[in-house]
């Protein structure tokens, strides 16, 4: 059975960055079949009920930006009594849809300081050790998949694209490239567009923000006030998040803070 995951990224690769001190990797966990047979529908009726969404007349993508600042086509959210509907039934299908969630941040400042001679790009980092926990949760289960993105810029697609390939050649120190290659079907990284309108995209970027602001919490004290992200990470914690087998520990699993 052919499983997916869908990533989306919270903050930036830039270590001279001081106002983005970490940046973090989000990603979902579906077999292909939950996302074109459950997630793909309840998303597209969610989007239909409030926003007009009517294919191929008018196709509404979920922008967590546009969604916040309540721009069109998402200005119906300006209601109060509309905006509470959405976001109950938003938190409604987070925790109903068939999907396991990973969060990796890094704390660029950090990882500067500690690797002073050499420095792994903080992306391409964040990145290996969330296909790490990918490809060891595929054979823990014995399935195979692939790997999603939307594209960035074209310069750090093409790194990416290279980072992504070495893994599936060589491995990482924790994984052999024979079980990278057994598991993952393809040494190239997918990329699909926004206007691609993939709801397994919408629905990880969705949850990435409170999943890292939430880990940023647990590592740093810095406090997450915002109603609807704790609400969305209360159903992460509860649900959604990869856990250790044995124990159900999140840390190390659903969550990994680096370096």
């Amino acid at each position: 059975m052919t499983c997916r995951l869908f990533i989306d990224e919270v903050g930036n690769d830039d270590t001279r960055s001081v106002s983005e001190r970490y940046l973090s990797l989000t990603g979902i966990i579906t077999k292909t079949h939950g996302h074109d047979r459950r997630i793909t529908p309840a998303i597209e009726a969610l989007k239909a009920k409030f926003f007009g969404h009517d294919p191929p007349r008018k196709v509404v993508v979920l922008h967590r930006r546009e969604i916040v600042r309540r721009e069109p086509p998402f200005d119906c959210l300006w209601d109060d009594d509309t905006n509470a509907k959405w976001e109950d039934a938003l938190i409604g299908l987070i925790e109903y849809l068939p999907y396991i969630a990973i969060t990796v941040m890094i704390d660029k400042l950090e990882h500067v300081e500690k690797y002073t001679v050499w420095q792994f790009n903080p992306y391409h980092y964040c990145m290996r050790a969330l296909i790490e926990r990918y490809v060891l949760w595929l054979n823990r289960h014995g399935l195979i998949g692939d790997v999603v993105v939307e594209p960035r810029f074209k310069k750090q697609d093409k790194k990416l694209k290279k980072s992504f390939s070495y893994i599936y050649d060589h491995g990482t120190e924790h994984i052999p490239a024979s079980t990278v290659q057994r598991c993952l079907t393809s040494r190239e990284i997918k990329f699909e567009p926004k206007e691609a309108n993939v709801c397994g995209l919408q629905l990880v970027e969705i949850i990435a923000h409170p999943s890292h602001h939430a880990l940023k919490w647990e590592y740093t004290g810095e406090v997450m006030t915002a109603r609807f992200g704790l609400q969305v990470y209360e159903v992460l914690r509860r649900c959604r998040y990869a856990r250790n087998p044995k124990t159900g520990d999140i840390a190390g699993w659903g969550q990994k803070w680096l370096p």
